[in-house]
């Protein structure tokens, strides 16, 4: 009869789990959207008269575009006072540097400004609150 081996392999090792294991556990968009999450709620708290009702989505990309078209990175609509960042053109066409995820974060930041400050036409930099503007 053979010998079942429950808590190591060879050499010491833990036994390694199925490759499958820990599909589903994370979801890939979870750093992207927390990020916006929070990004828009800081945005509702520090502009509670113009972006207290902000709402928002997060797709993968834009559907339906020519072929030609420039793929938008946001969209924002006035009359649902919504707007909705797509995932992949801000994370694969725009930003060519990955230095970490600090870096990562601004970069997805700034597209989240730009998104709201266009539903009350302001510039993203207004939206800056004046104790972090140098």
């Amino acid at each position: 009869m053979a010998r079942i081996r429950a808590r190591r392999e060879r050499h010491g090792r833990a036994v390694r789990g199925s490759i499958l294991a820990h599909l589903g556990s994370k979801n890939p968009l979870s750093f992207f959207e927390t990020v916006v999450s929070q990004t828009v709620e800081f945005l509702r708290s520090a502009w509670p008269d113009e972006l207290s009702k902000l709402d928002y989505r997060v797709a993968d990309a834009p559907i339906g575009l020519p072929p030609e078209a420039e793929v938008p990175r946001y969209s924002s609509n006035a009359k649902t006072f919504r707007i909705t960042l797509y995932r992949i053109p801000i994370e694969r066409m725009t930003h060519h540097r990955r230095t970490d995820r600090l870096d990562e974060r601004f970069h997805i930041e700034k597209f989240v400004f730009q998104a709201a400050a266009e539903l009350i036409n302001r510039g993203p930099e207004d939206l800056i609150p004046d104790q972090f503007k140098r």
